[in-house]
């Protein structure tokens, strides 16, 4: 049975003359077992420190983590990447970023797939046609590639105690994105993103924005 935690919920800063003032993204902690991952974790500009407290709080190490998914590679979502050593990292093969892990042990995803919640299943994903029902995955992760804020941009679903989180990177900032229906003002293919908020907004229980916390829907 998987068990959700949350690292750090993000935030983000946007403002009409400066852009984006201040940002972090939101990281989460999944466990089946011994078998631990984190979701995104820190903005590389931030020095680390609390990040680390933040996984101490939970009781755990970086070293400890098995694995690390990215929503997408934007640098802010894959800071401080180096802190889990010996973690498998899976990110979508379309984002122009990955040339950061070429020496990482990493799965590079080509499409939407299942991962199987183990060692085995993250280094194994299993490529689908079609969806799978999202209330009978057990303890699998459903990878949706969902092109728009970047092109390699993906959507984590997870069954967490009968509930579906989508854990959906930059589609939605945080809760406010979700209530005024509108994705990130700068984005590799703006008009794509609306198909990708209605996919979780019929889905999902659950979501996990890019940079705020996670709500109900």
């Amino acid at each position: 049975m998987l068990k959700f935690a949350l690292v750090q919920a993000g935030n983000i800063k946007i403002s009409s003359t400066e852009g984006v003032t201040d940002s972090r993204p939101t990281s989460s902690l999944i466990q089946n077992g011994s078998f631990k991952a984190v979701i995104d974790t820190e903005h590389p500009r931030e020095d680390g420190k609390q990040y680390l407290a933040a996984l101490e709080r939970l009781g755990l190490s970086p070293g400890e983590v098995d694995c690390v998914l990215f929503t997408h590679l934007h640098p802010d979502h894959f800071g401080h990447k180096q802190l889990f050593q010996g973690a498998r990292f899976v990110f979508h093969g379309d984002d122009r970023f990955g040339f950061y892990f070429q020496d990482d042990t990493r799965t590079v995803l080509h499409g939407s797939a299942l991962l199987d919640f183990s060692p085995e299943g993250a280094a194994n994903p299993v490529y689908l046609s079609q969806e799978p029902d999202l209330r009978r995955i057990g303890s699998s992760l459903y990878i949706r590639h969902a092109p728009g804020h970047t092109p390699g941009s993906s959507i984590i679903f997870a069954n967490i105690d009968g509930l579906v989180y989508a854990w959906v990177g930059d589609i939605f900032l945080n809760r406010a994105n979700y209530d005024e229906w509108k994705p990130p003002g700068s984005s590799w293919d703006q008009d794509r993103i609306y198909q990708h908020m209605e996919y979780v907004r019929d889905r999902a229980d659950v979501i996990v924005p890019g940079h705020g916390t996670p709500f109900m829907i």
